[in-house]
């Protein structure tokens, strides 16, 4: 009898188990096949976490971003614009403070070549490491330089590295700020001369409507711009900047 009583308590339990498996792959199911209502994106603002994707329902597009520092070719920023140019698409430059401070006429450049331009803070630091007073004069300096330069307000602001801590947040939100990250990074970075090794990358990643590119202006990337851009239209999509998504 007791054994009979233990198995129908173990039976009742794996029942439950069952259950509530079933209830969570319906839910899964569910949000995989209503994707436009992006529950994700109302997690990240409650959650205060910078967007990995856009917020605007099938905007139609994907968000090309170029991360530009003093520690990157410049020289190759041009080739990234001759691409663009060639193409017809319009993509968001998010330049340090620095570099924005040493490239004026570029930076003047990108922005009447109709580019969007982003806040990418001053220094390349780690900035999930910063106090919130130092988050906030690392991208507030960024800001004015950048906005004094184009007369222009910059609305989105990406870390170096994607590095967000608390005080990035709270400091990018009290400056007007909508904090960006990415879901396809290219790692061009790690393949400066190897054009073919990105394109393969990009193939195989999830994009989709709403989708954030992390580019750096590299040679490699030079090479396979127009691809990157192919692969987007293969899709359905287009190609252009972070406004278009959000």
């Amino acid at each position: 009898m007791i054994m009979m009583v233990l198995n129908k308590s173990k039976l009742k339990k794996i029942i439950m188990w069952v259950l509530v498996a079933v209830v969570l792959l319906s839910g899964a199911i569910f949000f995989m096949k209503n994707k436009d209502t992006k529950p994700a994106f109302e997690f990240m603002e409650q959650a205060n976490l910078p967007y990995t994707q856009g917020t605007k329902q099938n905007s139609g597009y994907v968000a090309l971003t170029c991360n530009v520092d003093l520690g990157w070719e410049t020289e190759y920023v041009q080739g990234i614009l001759d691409v663009l140019k060639k193409e017809d698409v319009k993509i968001t430059f998010n330049v340090t403070g620095r570099w924005a401070e040493k490239n004026q006429e570029m930076l003047l450049k990108l922005k009447s070549e109709g580019h969007e331009i982003g806040n990418h803070g001053h220094r390349h630091l780690d900035y999930a490491k910063l106090s919130y007073e130092e988050n906030l004069e690392q991208i507030k300096t960024s800001k004015k330089i950048i906005e004094d330069i184009i007369n222009e307000k910059t609305k989105f602001f990406k870390a170096p590295a994607g590095s967000f801590g608390e005080g990035t947040i709270k400091a990018a939100n009290e400056l007007g700020y909508t904090s960006i990250k990415w879901d396809i990074d290219t790692i061009d970075w790690n393949n400066r001369k190897e054009p073919d090794v990105i394109i393969e990358r990009v193939k195989k990643k999830d994009i989709k409507d709403g989708s954030i590119v992390l580019m750096h202006p590299t040679y490699a990337t030079t090479q396979c711009l127009d691809d990157i851009i192919q692969i987007i239209k293969d899709k359905g999509l287009k190609a252009g900047m972070l406004s278009n998504i959000f």
